[in-house]
């Protein structure tokens, strides 16, 4: 099994359509697959249709992990843990327990035999809710779009959220490797700057850029609102097409690349 948090303290780069796309893709290629929502705004469990609901969501496994196959809702492009935080009281919650960074892995491990792979989307901020995803992870993939805002908050907040979690190395507790990921790439020259600028700042922080890009594309907005992932989506113009079928093999492309990770 592999456990991949999707993470970036900024919000709206992407994290949500990119969990949904490659829980759609794995489930396509025959892989047992679940989505976690980490997120209080939950954009991800309504993502796609529920087709049989769990009566409880995030907020009772992390109460009791015990209780976490009790909780998985399926949909059919992978099963989910729906989230149930709307007045966000999980994270003070999770800040007043001595080991709140490490309950969603407790329960996570009693799934070990059950997926080949569990996404876990998070919240675009830092807070307990987030450390404990990125802790409950093997690898962190990170959307980051080639512009400014995203690359000022990457340095301030999601690298620095990690660089505080380094601690935890000192007593024998796994860190996972990031790797970005260009999302929503055009064809602008600031968009190329970006990208460089991206790729020489990796050499030097803690995260790794992988070689897929995922284009801006038109057909990801158009697949969310008929629920289903880019590579269900077949649009009836043909430039349109040739665009979602594009987005379709980035969305394979990366999953190629995290399969070596």
């Amino acid at each position: 099994m592999k456990i991949i948090s999707i993470i970036s303290t900024k919000g709206g780069v992407g994290k949500t359509t990119l969990t949904a796309n490659l829980s759609g893709c794995l489930s396509a290629m025959g892989k047992k697959v679940l989505m976690i929502d980490a997120d209080p705004q939950p954009s991800l469990s309504s993502y796609y249709k529920i087709l049989e609901k769990a009566q409880g969501g995030l907020t009772e496994i992390l109460i009791d992990p015990q209780n976490v196959n009790s909780c998985i809702s399926k949909t059919q492009y992978g099963d989910l843990i729906y989230s149930n935080d709307h007045s966000n009281q999980l994270q003070p919650w999770l800040a007043s327990k001595e080991d709140g960074r490490f309950i969603l892995k407790f329960a996570i491990n009693k799934l070990i035999e059950k997926y080949d792979y569990i996404l876990i989307d998070t919240q675009g901020a830092k807070g307990n809710l987030q450390d404990a995803a990125v802790l409950a992870a093997d690898i962190l993939i990170s959307p980051m779009p080639p512009e400014m805002a995203v690359i000022k908050e990457l340095e301030r907040g999601t690298l620095s959220m990690l660089s505080d979690l380094q601690s935890y190395k000192n007593m024998g507790i796994n860190v996972p490797s990031l790797f970005g990921v260009i999302y929503k790439v055009d064809r602008t020259k600031d968009a190329k700057q970006f990208i460089e600028y991206l790729n020489n700042l990796a050499k030097n922080k803690f995260y790794t850029m992988l070689n897929t890009q995922i284009p801006q594309a038109v057909a990801f907005k158009e697949a969310t609102s008929q629920q289903i992932p880019v590579t269900k989506f077949m649009n009836d113009t043909k430039k349109q097409q040739s665009k979602a079928q594009k987005s379709a093999i980035a969305i394979s492309e990366l999953i190629l690349e995290i399969g070596v990770l």
